[in-house]
């Protein structure tokens, strides 16, 4: 089987490497990438099996939307995201995606390997250290389309006028959405919404 890493520490490369020669003695090929925009090229060049990958690397698109790319460019491939994050939210979305397994750093290569047994034999594997229930269960998921988009267009640094317009709908109801999806946050003023965002492994939204 062919596995490709994408994860910008070499040390990290380095052992995930020794550790699937270990676990998987017989077959496998391995090789590793540093940054995004190389690891998408490389992609569309090469057929590989199975991916593990830090989603916060060099280059544009990181996060949720190098995930989204990679999925693009290669609807099969099994993906294993093994990253520092730990937000139950962010571990969610990557799923969604299609991601077959999501691994902390956190954890340990160990729990790695361990995800990369289960998806080699058709499962999927969340690190019991993701309260994936807390996602699910998110006060964001809470917010309507309508409310999400305003906000992080709020986020993005436009405003209330031009979003009405843009939307073909009037500034009350625009306002309106603004303040219902504040309250049911626990926000209180727009300079909020993007820290909140962050701490809550939500600041992958406004990179779309």
């Amino acid at each position: 089987m062919r596995v490709l890493i994408a994860d910008d520490h070499p040390i990290i490369a380095i052992a995930l490497t020794e550790m699937l020669k270990t676990a998987f003695p017989d077959d496998i090929r391995i090789e590793a990438i540093i940054d995004g925009p190389g690891l998408l090229n490389k992609l569309g060049q090469a057929r590989y099996d199975y991916l593990v990958l830090d989603l916060q690397m060099p280059g544009s698109p990181t996060s949720i939307p190098l995930l989204k790319a990679v999925m693009g460019v290669c609807p099969g491939l099994r993906v294993i995201v093994y990253t520092g994050h730990v937000h139950p939210c962010l571990a969610l979305a990557s799923l969604d995606l299609g991601a077959s397994g999501y691994v902390s750093k956190n954890s340990g290569p160990f729990s790695a390997m361990e995800a990369m047994r289960t998806v080699v034999d058709g499962g999927q594997f969340v690190d019991p250290a993701i309260d994936l229930q807390a996602a699910r269960s998110h006060p964001w998921r809470r917010l309507t389309a309508a409310e999400q988009g305003i906000l992080i267009a709020l986020a993005k640094g436009n405003n209330l006028q031009a979003l009405a317009i843009d939307s073909e709908r009037s500034y009350k109801t625009v306002t309106t959405h603004k303040y219902n999806a504040l309250r049911k946050l626990g926000l209180r003023a727009n300079t909020e919404i993007g820290p909140y965002l962050a701490n809550h492994g939500l600041d992958y939204l406004l990179a779309d």
